[in-house]
């Protein structure tokens, strides 16, 4: 039965070879980048200057000059439109003051004043529509020359009313040579198609290519439900050629997934840069911006900025000029990209092209999902090999039927299967080879079970990129599911093998064993091991997945690894597992060391766990994580070498220390 599972993993593995390479294909077909800065901070930011206007300015045209490519603009709001002097808004006490209270000073209401005809042709329109779309009386108010509104709301509450973006600031950000990029909510309910088609056709009409939505939902998504609104969104974004951006490490926003694959997944990655960090030291915002593209397959990098007070010096500084220098001159963030081979323009979706033929694909996704199943009975054989046929034949039936019920659950459930069998049996592979060593150099077996364990990991990758090949993974609108799961069990395997299931001949055997165990003198010494262990588990959880911090001295390490190599290794591998298991080996290959030697090779599971989870990061470009686990291993082993040089040296000073010491 071994034997066939074995063929049977063998043929999976094969088949996933296609899917590998055309997810190396897809990453490729995008290189574009592009830097998008919040208008709406420059336009707040110079509202503090004396001459906003003149400031404003002459900071669009050094972002322009730096290499920003592109400006986000909003739906516009009273305040937005204050602040870039097309209207004045005031309360019904203001306006009472300044007409020297020919209206009511008891009301909540709000005075509004173009000024500017132009202002008055294009903004009224927009104010008078939204508004009336509200149930908002309107009133007309003139104030010596200027005309106006009165808006029966009072001015808080109409402050927050949003607006179509304001044409006149897109069409001077046009002349300025930007690129527009909209943010839309989905506050403007019941969802109105006509608005929407006027609106995105005026967008479409100044360039705008791309929507980042803005809050917690796209714009449709609360209506869906009655109306199919996010069908009618995606349809006129089809329409007019735009698409849109899923926000790195944000909020899940409602509707997002849907209107993807309404739109045919017309969507890059972005990276915003939060106001609180844009006053990072430049150097720093260029290995920020440099790994989210290379590593994580950011196109898009949104840029924030903020106005603040130095209260020593007596002035208002803003954070421009220090996003300026982080991307300009030899040493900035574009000069770096184009280096590593990334163009500057607006951000292109990754083009699936016509990828396998619909019937082939079917079958190889069959090959793969039965190698699969075969794989992680593989797993279930190393313990209990009497179960071995059962778990495969409940696999087969069980993924058809999942294949049924939901492809993305059988996908993710087989990938989470895979890659904890794959590492576990990395280990458990080389526990047996190291025990049955009798012979050779013992450097030379650590070194060829290391390359041989990285290996049998490899396997289960090929299976994860194969299974989880949708472009959905690509642009993490879906994930790898059970890591916490993938970090954990293969330890608890391996360590289990180790200690109770190697060399035991049959199940009786491993419960005598186990009996044993516990049936021992528990001393304090157990005790304060066990209580170490946990720590241990603890600190190693809390550092896993990205929730997990790091101190100042171990990001400058990173930092260091990643500005001196290109690609940084991941430290838990080669300077932990790695060494431990190189070590392990040795131990165990030496007869004296060799139950101490199977748990350090027990230890080196986390390794190449770590490994398998590299790729199951599946936004991560394969290049970027192959070279990844091939600076882990390389370095790994170079590590371990010198600690078995440490231990001869310890064992040679021991043996001399104890020989001196005999009476």
């Amino acid at each position: 039965m071994r034997k066939w599972l074995l063929i049977l993993t063998a043929i999976g593995l094969l088949c996933s070879i296609p899917f590998v390479f055309q997810r190396s294909s897809t990453e490729q077909t995008s290189k574009q980048v592009e830097f998008v800065v919040d208008y709406r901070d420059v336009l707040e930011v110079s509202s503090y200057r004396s001459k906003p206007s003149e400031y404003m300015l002459e900071r669009l045209a050094e972002l322009k000059a730096a290499g920003v490519h592109s400006m986000a603009i909003y739906e516009t709001t009273l305040t937005e439109l204050q602040l870039s002097g097309r209207i004045q808004a005031m309360t019904s006490e203001d306006a009472a003051i300044l007409t020297q209270f020919s209206v009511p000073a008891n009301e909540k209401s709000t005075y509004v004043l173009f000024l500017g005809s132009l202002s008055e042709e294009l903004i009224r329109p927009m104010i008078e529509d939204a508004f009336t779309r509200l149930g908002v009386e309107i009133e007309p108010w003139k104030f010596r020359e200027l005309n106006g509104l009165k808006l029966h709301m009072p001015l808080d509450e109409a402050k927050l009313q949003k607006m179509d973006p304001d044409p006149i600031t897109m069409a001077e950000l046009k002349a300025i040579g930007f690129h527009l990029v909209a943010r839309l909510s989905d506050q403007r309910q019941p969802f109105d198609a006509e608005r929407v088609d006027k609106m995105l056709s005026d967008l479409s009409a100044f360039g705008v290519t791309r929507v980042i939505f803005d809050g917690t939902a796209v714009t449709g998504a609360a209506d869906d439900p009655k109306l199919h609104s996010l069908s009618t969104m995606a349809e006129l974004m089809n329409k007019y050629g735009i698409g849109l951006s899923t926000i790195e490490m944000g909020k899940p926003q409602a509707g997002l997934d849907k209107l993807s694959y309404l739109t045919d997944y017309n969507i890059v990655r972005l990276h915003s840069l939060p106001e609180n960090m844009s006053n990072m030291a430049p150097d720093d915002l260029v290995d920020r911006f440099l790994l989210a593209a290379q590593d994580r397959n950011i196109r898009m990098f949104f840029l924030n900025t903020q106005a603040s007070m130095d209260q020593i010096n007596g002035v208002r500084k803003d954070t421009i000029e220090n996003l300026i220098k982080s991307l300009e001159g030899e040493n900035g963030a574009i000069a770096a990209l184009e280096q590593r081979g990334f163009t500057m323009g607006p951000a292109q979706p990754f083009e699936t092209g016509a990828g396998l033929p619909s019937g082939l694909a079917l079958v190889l996704k069959a090959l793969v999902t039965l190698g699969a199943v075969a794989l992680i009975a593989l797993l279930v054989n190393a313990f209990f090999p009497a179960l071995t046929l059962f778990v495969f034949a409940a696999g087969a039936v069980g993924s058809a039927g999942l294949y049924v019920l939901s492809t993305t659950l059988l996908s993710q459930g087989l990938s989470l299967g895979v890659g904890i069998s794959a590492a576990s049996l990395a280990v458990i592979y080389a526990v047996r080879r190291a025990d049955e060593a009798r012979s050779g150099s013992p450097l030379l077996h650590a070194l060829k079970l290391l390359l041989a364990a990285t290996a049998i990991s490899f396997v289960g990758i090929g299976y994860i990129v194969a299974l989880l090949d949708h472009i959905t993974y690509l642009y993490v609108l879906r994930q790898y599911r059970g890591v916490s799961l993938l970090h954990l069990v293969p330890i608890a395997l391996a360590f289990g093998y180790a200690l109770f299931f190697h060399k035991q001949r049959s199940l009786r055997d491993v419960i005598a064993k186990i009996r044993a165990v516990l049936m021992m003198n528990i001393t304090v010494l157990w005790v304060v091991a066990a209580a170490v262990c946990g720590v241990g588990v603890l600190y190693y959880m809390s550092r896993t997945g990205n929730a997990g911090t790091a101190s100042d001295l171990e990001r400058l390490f990173r930092a260091t690894l990643q500005e001196t190599l290109g690609v940084r290794p991941r430290t838990k591998e080669f300077l932990l597992a790695h060494p431990i298991f190189i070590l392990g080996v040795y131990l165990a290959v030496k007869s004296a060391w060799k139950k101490f030697g199977m748990l350090l090779i027990a230890a080196g599971v986390i390794g190449q766990l770590s490994i398998v989870d590299t790729f199951a990061h599946l936004h991560t470009p394969l290049i970027i994580s192959l070279i990844r686990v091939f600076y882990g291993v390389v370095f790994g082993a170079a590590i371990g070498l010198i600690l078995i040089a440490v231990w001869r040296l310890a064992e040679k000073g021991w043996k001399r220390w104890a020989e001196g010491t005999r009476p």
